[in-house]
């Protein structure tokens, strides 16, 4: 089911499938900024990641001794949200765990998605509850696609993101099998402007660990609407798109895809996040558009 939240400026439609967000639209200029999915592209629109973001080696994992499997991004993208409350301008929707989800997460666990959308900003929050007895061990993160292209007479490469700071960013390279090195490779030297170009994606996602800005804009050099994504403190951020394809995604990561060498370990994971029982997770990342 689709459910539409409202503002003064704004509608925003989100899927209770995955808790995704579906539609980011103006009211005002009658544009929607939230890409719209295409099979022949990419289908998605703005996958919830958890309770893992991107790849596991030979995607699987252990822990207390046993050897689980799960696949890209985990599995709440696919799994069937409640609607927990809503009203005009704010929805949460609630999964819990299942037989199904403790037969490859072995974590009793709330997870909740909250939406409100304020004028021209939606503000999306994250929680996670441990219901295990004893610590949970998860990541998370957003994976939202916006439209880049948005504009007819536009190109990919008419756009660049703006960052909060003026600093060094550095990638993470990946392997051939699109796990994570320890090398890096330099995106943007001492500076807060990328301008956006299918090379900088040869190497799969752009991944920047212990990201130096909280806020990253996507701008057009021939449009005045810009797209902020504030993610407080979240340590990692990470863009992509695919060859040749009308989006980019800025996906803020609580987590880190695996190394090349990991262990396999749950606990070991890189970037993963321990909970004790009872206690509660949150993060926040707020969309704010510009026009």
């Amino acid at each position: 089911m689709i459910h539409s939240i409202q503002s003064d400026l704004f509608t925003a439609e989100i899927n209770d499938k995955g808790a995704e967000l579906y539609s980011l639209f103006s009211k005002k200029t009658k544009t929607e900024y939230l890409w719209q999915g295409d099979p022949s592209v990419w289908d998605q629109r703005a996958p919830v990641l958890f309770p893992i973001v991107a790849r596991l080696k030979d995607g699987k994992y252990s822990y207390n001794g046993k050897d689980y499997t799960m696949s890209i991004h985990g599995f709440v993208l696919d799994a069937p949200f409640t609607t927990l409350g809503s009203k005009g301008n704010s929805i949460i929707l609630t999964y819990e765990d299942t037989p199904e989800t403790r037969a490859i997460y072995p974590f009793s666990f709330t997870f909740r998605v909250i939406f409100t959308l304020q004028s021209n900003a939606l503000e999306i929050v994250y929680q996670v509850i441990n219901k295990t007895d004893g610590p949970m061990y998860f990541s998370c993160g957003s994976h939202e696609g916006y439209r880049c292209p948005r504009n007819e007479g536009e190109t990919f490469e008419d756009y660049y993101l703006e960052f909060e700071k003026e600093a060094d960013y550095s990638s993470l390279l990946s392997s051939s099998n699109i796990l994570l090195t320890k090398s890096t490779y330099p995106v943007l030297e001492n500076g807060k402007t990328l301008p956006l170009n299918y090379e900088l994606f040869s190497n799969d996602s752009i991944v920047f660990a212990n990201v130096p800005s909280n806020r990253v804009t996507l701008c057009s050099r021939k449009s005045n609407a810009r797209l902020e994504i504030a993610y407080e403190d979240c340590p990692n951020l990470a863009l992509w798109t695919r060859q040749n394809a009308p989006y980019v995604c800025i996906e803020p990561w609580y987590g880190l895809p695996d190394f090349e060498d990991t262990d396999g370990q749950l606990i070991n994971k890189a970037g993963i996040i321990s909970l004790e029982k009872g206690d509660v997770f949150s993060w926040k990342h707020t969309v704010t558009v510009f026009e």
